[in-house]
């Protein structure tokens, strides 16, 4: 049973993995282009500094709410309510280019420990304030472990730096699984069967997530598995998974680990 601590532990370790590589940036280098297209690194840190902070707000009971802070985003941009999340995106980024690169970093840095901190503390039997859902402390860590993780291999990617897996992407694994619901309910599609995942973790070891008679199984490298929730698939990630059952191939195609 994975616990608060160790997902905690493993969100704090891809941050810290991340800062190895903006400490190395100056100048220029925080406006080189990512591969998410239209972003730049400093985009990247900021969006993951001011998404920390409307956590912050939102599990504290403070002012800031996701949710909310999209709507009224989609509502000044004159955009359906379907486009919440992307309108408030476009703000966001309005925001964070009017700083620094360095000033970014530090945003973002005091904003993950801030946060580490508070969720670490969090009592587990709660649920919390995360968008328009109420969620466990244990899943408000895999979320920003996921983003932690997806924005990194973003940067590492745009510097030219090597980045490993580790089965830290173990929560990140299972929250894509957990949200194939909500991943299809999305793009209007009925809830899907039951799903078993058969994964091969970066270790070497075999993940199974769901029930032995599940009528979907979805197969291969959890790298890949991660990197298609993550909306990360550039190198054939989901060509190279193994889909059986109704609604696999559309797990693949829809399934998200993120909002």
């Amino acid at each position: 049973m994975t616990t608060l601590q160790q997902v905690v532990a493993d969100w704090k370790a891809e941050s810290d993995q991340l800062d190895v590589v903006l400490e190395t940036l100056v100048g220029d280098d925080w406006h080189k282009a990512t591969p998410a297209e239209g972003w730049d690194t400093r985009d990247t840190i900021g969006h993951l500094a001011d998404t920390n902070d409307v956590m912050l707000s939102s599990v504290t009971g403070g002012p800031r709410d996701l949710f909310a802070e999209a709507q009224a985003a989609a509502k000044e941009l004159d955009l359906a309510s379907d486009q919440a999340v992307d309108a408030y995106t476009a703000w966001q980024m309005t925001k964070v280019r009017q700083m620094s690169g360095r000033e970014t970093h530090d945003w973002w840095r005091q904003t993950t420990q801030r946060l580490h901190d508070l969720i670490a503390s969090l009592d587990e039997t709660q649920r919390y304030r995360w968008g328009p859902n109420m969620v466990s402390p244990k899943s408000l860590a895999s979320a920003r472990m996921m983003e932690t993780w997806a924005h990194s291999l973003d940067i590492h990617a745009a510097h030219g730096f090597d980045y490993a897996d580790t089965d830290r992407i173990s929560h990140i694994a299972f929250l894509g699984w957990r949200a194939l619901p909500y991943a299809f309910g999305l793009v209007g599609l009925e809830p899907p069967g039951a799903f078993r995942l058969e994964l091969d973790a970066p270790s070497g070891a075999t993940w199974t997530l769901g029930d032995e008679d599940a009528p979907n199984v979805i197969g291969g490298s959890a790298s890949d598995w991660c990197r298609v929730v993550a909306r990360r698939d550039r190198d054939g990630a989901a060509k190279r998974l193994h889909a059986e059952g109704p609604d696999a191939a559309n797990a693949i195609k829809h399934g998200r680990a993120f909002l």
